[in-house]
């Protein structure tokens, strides 16, 4: 304990005056590694003689093991108050399990370390949000600027490995994944700060009467349906624009231009959220969704799938924000990473496992261009979940 320094309060070691640089490095590695993976991992996949219905299959194992791994990762943090260390074992593990899928020898093995990828990349996400709002809350800095950071290395990752990729050799997409995520867990452990609560003296409080009450369950259900939305473009966009005849490079392209346009939304999102409130802009979102999955899948045009791309913006970046605002309120201070947890199961976990495995069934049936104009269909659905607004807030 420092002297002088108030009973109760993490040291300056775990707790650093100005968090934001090592917060900014870790979202910048960690969707770094994202920026290779979800554009490329799907054509890897193909090029490897696997079907769609396969493709599906494994890249819904990571969403899938989002639904009950951050409940387990979540509440052991929260009830050691000790993320750091946990969140860089997992990442460790996590980056070597991708890297060995470089070299599966066939669909068994390659779906078993899909697997335990997806298990213990689990933590990364809610964990990170879990710490970043209560940096923020304690010194007073805006979430979209850090997390922004984690938009910009997503940007060039994707359009990186677009232009370079290909020259690395056919499984550079998994070991160029893993290399960040080996990063993401040296960041954590040299810089990430611990939680700002202290379990020995704040009252915990029950994690399932939030999670219980209508609203909140409705809430998460509406989540889940905008993110299974997006399964069809997670994992066939890529395929779908190389069967319109566009190569790497403007495939990489569009996925950062996506990704560029959440970054320019991202540092005024705070303030929107603050003038409008949260519920009024996640349904305004919705609607953008629907018709963007219609675009996608009517048009054929470079300039059309530019619009299209630039509507990312809506889908993500104006959704996220508010979405992760609702659910840190709903949640006491030794619950937050589970809280978080909980949104990014229900909604990257659940969400996308329901979207990726049905459009992983669907696109060899009904093909891509109908697949992604029925995507606008669960984003619709979502809308009436969210229910009124009953404070500028809320």
């Amino acid at each position: 304990m420092l002297p002088g320094r108030p009973e109760g309060l993490p040291d300056e070691k775990q707790a650093p005056r100005d968090p934001r640089w090592a917060l900014s490095l870790f979202y910048a590695a960690g969707f770094g590694h994202l920026g290779i993976v979800m554009p490329f991992m799907a054509p890897w996949i193909r090029d490897r003689g696997y079907s769609a219905t396969l493709i599906g299959l494994l890249l819904a194992l990571p969403p899938l093991f989002k639904i009950l791994a951050p409940w387990t990762w979540g509440a052991w943090a929260d009830r050691t108050g000790r993320r750091r260390p946990m969140l860089v074992v997992a990442l460790t593990i996590s980056s070597a399990a991708l890297a060995a899928a470089s070299r599966a020898p066939g669909p068994v093995a390659l779906f078993a370390l899909m697997a335990l990828y997806g298990f213990t990349r689990a933590p990364m996400l809610p964990f990170a949000e879990a710490t970043t709002l209560e940096q923020a809350e304690r010194h007073g800095f805006a979430y979209g600027p850090i997390r922004l950071w984690g938009s910009m290395a997503f940007i060039a990752g994707a359009g990186l490995f677009g232009l370079y990729g290909v020259s690395l050799g056919v499984d550079a997409a998994p070991l160029a994944g893993a290399a960040m995520l080996l990063a993401a867990a040296g960041i954590a452990w040299v810089a990430l700060p611990e939680p700002v609560s202290n379990h020995d003296v704040v009252e915990k409080p029950a994690l399932d009467a939030p999670v219980g009450r209508a609203g909140v369950a409705r809430f998460l259900a509406a989540c889940a349906l905008m993110q299974a939305s997006h399964g069809a473009y997670y994992t066939f966009y890529s395929i779908r624009l190389q069967e319109l005849g566009y190569g790497s490079g403007t495939i990489g392209a569009l996925w950062a231009l996506a990704v560029i346009c959440e970054v320019l939304l991202l540092v005024k999102m705070d303030s929107i959220v603050e003038r409008f409130g949260n519920r009024p802009v996640l349904r305004l979102t919705l609607v953008l969704a629907a018709a963007r999955w219609l675009l996608i899948g009517s048009v054929v045009d470079l300039p059309w799938l530019i619009a299209g791309q630039v509507l990312h913006a809506a889908t993500y970046a104006a959704f996220h924000v508010p979405a992760v605002r609702v659910v840190y309120r709903h949640f006491g201070s030794t619950a937050r990473a589970r809280g978080q947890a909980i949104y990014s199961g229900m909604t990257f976990g659940l969400g996308m496992f329901v979207g990726t495995l049905v459009a992983g069934r669907a696109a060899d049936t009904i093909g891509l261009p109908l697949l992604f104009q029925l995507s606008a269909l669960p984003a619709l659905a979502a809308i009436p979940l969210l229910g009124r607004s009953r404070a500028r807030q809320s």
